[in-house]
C-alpha cells in the first residue's frame, strides 16, 4: 500500500496504476475490467478477460432488431454491481469476498473517509456510476478505485482523479438509462406498444408514450428514458481470512440521508 491515513489511502501509486491497470477491451465489458483490476491490486491470481466477462455475465447491446428488443437489451447491457460480486465468487471465491453498497437513495456518507477506511484495511473497490448524469455519456460505467486523497478518488479505466462532487453525482442516481432518441426511432420494426409490456418499471416510465410522442413530433426530447438493471453504488472487496473480511460481513448498510 502506497500510504494510509483517515482521509488518504492508496493501493497503487499513479505510476503503478498506469503500468498495472487493465483497460477496457470491448464495449460493455467495463465490469469485467474493473474486477480484473481489483484482483491485481489485491495480488490475487487474475483470470483472462473472457473468463471474467463470462463470470460477471456481460450482456451485449443488440443491433438490427425491433425497438422493444433493442431497448430491452440496452436495459441490461454490460453487468450490474451485483453481477460483479457473483463474478468474484466464480473467479476468486477462495481468496476474496465482496459486497455491494447502494448509494441511492442518497446516503449519509463521506466517500473519502469511507473508502480510505476500507483501503487502509487492504480492501479494494469498484464504483458503479451513472456517467450519463456526470458527463452525458451513452452508458453507465464500472471503475475500480485505487486510492483517495484530498484531490479526489483515483480511478482506473481510464486512469485519473475524479472529484468527490462528480463521484457523488454518479453514485446518487436512480436506476434509469437515457437512450438517444435516434437510436430507438431508427430501429425496425418500430414497436413502441411492446415496451410498456416489458415490466412495471417500463410502464411507470411510460416508455411506450415517450416513443409515440417522439415519433409523431409531439415531443422534442433528446432522449428516451428506460429502466436500468444497474444500481449506483460501490462494491468493496476483502481478502478472506483477514479482519477486513469480518468487518465487511458485519458492516451495516449506509444510512439514508
Amino acid at each position: 500500500m502506497a500510504g494510509t491515513s483517515d482521509t488518504e489511502a492508496f493501493l497503487w501509486t499513479m505510476d503503478e496504476a498506469r503500468s498495472k491497470a487493465v483497460s477496457q477491451s470491448g464495449a460493455s465489458n467495463c465490469g469485467a475490467t474493473a474486477l480484473l483490476n481489483v484482483l491485481k491490486s489485491m495480488n490475487v491470481p487474475v483470470p483472462d478477460i473472457r473468463s471474467a466477462e463470462k463470470a460477471v455475465r456481460t450482456n451485449s447491446r443488440k443491433y438490427g432488431v425491433s425497438t422493444s428488443e433493442y431497448l430491452a437489451a440496452r436495459c441490461v447491457a454490460g453487468c450490474t454491481g451485483e453481477n460483479i460480486v457473483d463474478g468474484c465468487v466464480t473467479v476468486a471465491g477462495e481468496a476474496v469476498e465482496s459486497r455491494f453498497f447502494a448509494f441511492y437513495p442518497p446516503r449519509e456518507v463521506d466517500p473519502q473517509r469511507w473508502l480510505a477506511g476500507w483501503f487502509s484495511r487492504g480492501c479494494s473497490a469498484v464504483a458503479t456510476l451513472n456517467t450519463q448524469r456526470m458527463y452525458d455519456a451513452d452508458y453507465w460505467h464500472h471503475q475500480m478505485i485505487f486510492g483517495v486523497s484530498d484531490r479526489g478518488a483515483f480511478m482506473t479505466n481510464g486512469v485519473g482523479v475524479m472529484g468527490y462532487a462528480e463521484l457523488m453525482t454518479g453514485l446518487e442516481s436512480p436506476s434509469v438509462l437515457q437512450i438517444y432518441k435516434s437510436d430507438a426511432l431508427d430501429c425496425k420494426p418500430f414497436d413502441p406498444e411492446k415496451c410498456d409490456q416489458l415490466g412495471t418499471e417500463w410502464a411507470e416510465l411510460k416508455v411506450t408514450e415517450q416513443l409515440q410522442d417522439l415519433k409523431s413530433g409531439k415531443s422534442d426530447a433528446k432522449y428516451v428514458y428506460i429502466p436500468a438493471a444497474y444500481r449506483a453504488g460501490i462494491t468493496i472487496f476483502a481478502k478472506k481470512g483477514t479482519p477486513a473480511q469480518t468487518e465487511l460481513q458485519q458492516a451495516p448498510e449506509l444510512p439514508l440521508k
